[in-house]
C-alpha cells in the first residue's frame, strides 16, 4: 500500500513534535511568514535560476534516466552541504522535545516562534545550495518540481504539496487559497506510476529517506 506522507519535518520531525504541519502553518506559520523579509530573499533566489522555461511533463509520465540522474546529483549536492547543520538542528530539537515532554506541557508561542525563526532561516541558506545545483544541472524549477514528485510518486510516496518555497511564494503573491483536496485527489494517482519509473528510482530508496526532508522545505 502506498505509503501517505504530509512533510512536516526537520530530519526529526519538527512540525510533528509541535502539533502537526498544515494546522500550524494556517494558524501560525502564514502571519508569520507573510511578515519577514526573508521571503524577498527566496523570491529573487528562485529568480537566479538560469533556465527559467515552462515545462510540459509527458503525456506518458514517464521519467527519463537522465532526469533520475539530474535529480539525484542535485539531491546529492544539497545533503552534502547541509547534513552537519540538519544534524545540529536534530540535536537541538530532539533535546527540546524531550524537555517539553519531561515537563508534561505544549511549546509555548515563544519556543513556536523560535523553531520557525530557524526553519526558516535555514531554508533561506539552503535556497541558494539548491539555486546553485540546480544550474549546475541545467533544471528549471518546473522540470525540478515534476521530476521531484514523480520520484517519490515512484517510491509510493505522495509529497505534501504545501512546502516552504511554495508558502514563500504565496506570501509574496498574497495569496494564500491552498486547497487540501488537491492533496487528497493526487493519493489517487498512486496507482497508476509509469513501471519506468519505479525501475529508475528503486535503487536510491535509502537515499530518499533522508533526501524526503528538502522536498518539504522545496527544496
Amino acid at each position: 500500500m502506498a505509503k501517505k506522507v504530509i512533510l512536516g519535518c526537520l530530519g526529526v520531525g519538527i512540525l510533528a513534535t509541535i502539533a502537526g504541519g498544515f494546522l500550524i502553518w494556517s494558524l501560525f506559520v502564514s502571519p508569520l511568514m507573510s511578515g519577514m523579509a526573508v521571503l524577498e530573499d527566496i523570491h529573487e533566489a528562485n529568480e537566479r535560476i538560469f533556465d527559467r522555461s515552462s515545462y510540459t511533463p509527458p503525456a506518458d509520465g514517464e521519467l527519463t534516466a537522465g532526469q533520475v540522474d539530474r535529480f539525484v546529483a542535485v539531491q546529492t549536492e544539497i545533503q552534502s552541504r547541509l547534513e552537519d547543520q540538519l544534524a545540529e538542528y536534530q540535536d537541538k530539537y530532539e533535546e527540546l522535545g524531550r524537555q517539553w515532554e519531561d515537563q508534561d506541557r505544549d511549546p509555548s508561542i515563544r519556543e513556536m516562534m523560535n523553531v520557525w525563526e530557524d526553519v526558516v532561516q535555514f531554508f533561506a541558506e539552503a535556497k541558494q545550495i539548491q539555486v546553485d545545483a540546480l544550474n549546475e544541472q541545467n533544471f528549471s524549477l518546473e522540470e525540478y518540481r515534476w521530476v521531484q514528485q514523480s520520484f517519490y510518486q515512484a517510491l509510493g510516496v505522495e509529497l505534501f504539496p504545501y512546502n516552504l518555497d511554495e508558502m514563500a511564494r504565496a506570501a509574496q503573491d498574497g495569496d494564500f487559497d491552498f486547497d487540501l483536496d488537491e492533496f487528497e485527489s493526487m493519493q489517487q494517482d498512486l496507482e497508476d506510476i509509469p513501471e519506468q519509473n519505479r525501475q529508475l528510482v528503486q535503487q536510491y530508496m535509502e537515499n530518499a529517506d533522508a533526501w524526503i526532508t528538502f522536498a518539504w522545505f522545496g527544496l
